[in-house]
């Protein structure tokens, strides 16, 4: 059911587009085999006619990706073809975010594991874990990338690679994105790793992440059992609760360096879909069970959330449940209005005018004149943050 072909998914994203979807993210595929490609004119060809159709659209690209033909390619070409869509500037087909952290960058953390340090939030956290990264030389050792996902077709083999090679591709994206001027988007699909690795990127003098003031998180719920979906509105307020603590450094736990905005998915496979068939444990109308989507719609609804988009999509969760919760085909409109109908049901508008963006996804205000230069701002005599063309960004779903 996923689209493949160009004007099929311009086609999709206008439908989409109409009913209030404003953050699209896209793994590009090889439109005669159907598998995952880093061919950038696929991209660019996609990006440039949702731009000319859909002009307030956010565009995000995956990362970290992965099939034949991408470990063919990387094989062929080395490890930057996993993330080489982080070069292209918006006017050249490129996206507003890039998910330069996915996966098979977390090689990094496990090199430290492989040298002993022990990986928990507390460790995390400590003045002890900052002076690792400092004086952190990641192995140059290749080793079988095999991470523990919930997957299909080898999913989670992401071939040989070192921990040297994924530190140098992380340190390049980064750079490349502050040079085309656009955003940083990192996703989280082992929580520990995920968290660590982050850390690790903001923390690292070579790195610095997030020092334009800027940095949005995907938590992939359910993607692998290290992440897995959350039980309870609990369980989920702790993950989100840890990415936003990335808005503070280790050195300087009180003063906010960056704005971190949260991004929610649901990676439940179907085979996986009736365990998580439930009663929702907050929110309005919690006596129907609800599949994991729904339930994510509800948790990302609730007033202290702090979730800024709901993320769904056939790449994520590939179908809907009926009432007595068996798995239905669909395509990504009925998952937009799946969603939608879960967020009105708890009294909570979907806002989609452009004018909002940057307070849900752009730099902390302390660091806009510093992103002026890069996004080719002109400040407006009366509200500068009216006209967001100026900034080539557009709306976001945001929860109210």
């Amino acid at each position: 059911m996923i689209k493949t072909s160009t004007q099929d998914l311009l086609d999709e994203a206008a439908a989409l587009y109409q009913r209030g979807c404003r953050y699209y993210h896209l793994h590009a595929r090889n439109p005669r085999t159907n598998e995952q490609t880093t061919q950038n004119d696929v991209y660019s060809s996609v990006s440039r006619g949702i731009q000319q159709r859909c002009p307030s659209m956010l565009l995000s690209f995956g990362a970290s990706r992965n099939g034949c033909e991408v470990q063919g390619a990387v094989q062929q070409k080395g490890e930057w073809e996993r993330v080489s869509q982080c070069s292209l500037s918006l006017k050249d087909g490129g996206a507003h975010f890039v998910t330069i952290q996915a996966a098979v960058e977390l090689q990094i953390i496990c090199d430290l594991e492989r040298r002993g340090f022990a990986l928990n939030e507390e460790t995390i956290d400590s003045k002890e874990f900052q002076r690792i990264i400092h004086q952190h030389r990641p192995s140059t050792d290749a080793v079988d990338i095999n991470l523990s996902t919930h997957s299909t077709a080898k999913g989670a083999n992401y071939g040989k690679t070192s921990a040297s090679i994924q530190f140098e591709n992380y340190r390049k994206a980064i750079l490349t994105r502050d040079d085309v001027g656009l955003f940083h988007e990192v996703e989280w699909v082992q929580l520990e790793r995920s968290y660590a690795m982050t850390r690790y990127a903001i923390e690292h003098p070579a790195l610095g992440l997030g020092r334009s003031g800027q940095l949005n998180i995907i938590l992939l719920f359910g993607f692998s059992p290290r992440l897995p979906f959350p039980a309870t509105y609990r369980d989920f307020k702790r993950v989100v609760r840890l990415a936003k603590s990335l808005e503070y450094n280790l050195g300087n736990p009180q003063k906010k360096l960056r704005h971190v905005s949260v991004t929610v998915g649901a990676a439940v496979l179907p085979r996986q879909a009736a365990e998580h068939f439930k009663q929702p444990d907050v929110g309005r109308y919690q006596a129907d069970r609800k599949c994991a989507l729904r339930r994510l719609a509800i948790y990302a609804s609730q007033p202290d959330s702090e979730v800024d988009v709901l993320r769904y999509g056939l790449e994520d969760t590939p179908y809907t449940l009926d009432g007595q919760g068996r798995v239905q085909l669909c395509d990504n409109q009925t998952l937009h209005d799946v969603v939608e109908q879960e967020i009105i049901s708890q009294n909570v508008a979907v806002i989609t005018e452009a004018r909002h963006v940057l307070d849900r996804v752009g730099p902390a205000r302390s660091h806009i004149p510093s992103m002026h230069h890069h996004i080719g701002y002109r400040p407006d005599m009366h509200d500068p943050y009216l006209d967001l063309s100026k900034f080539h960004v557009a709306a976001v779903e945001r929860h109210v």
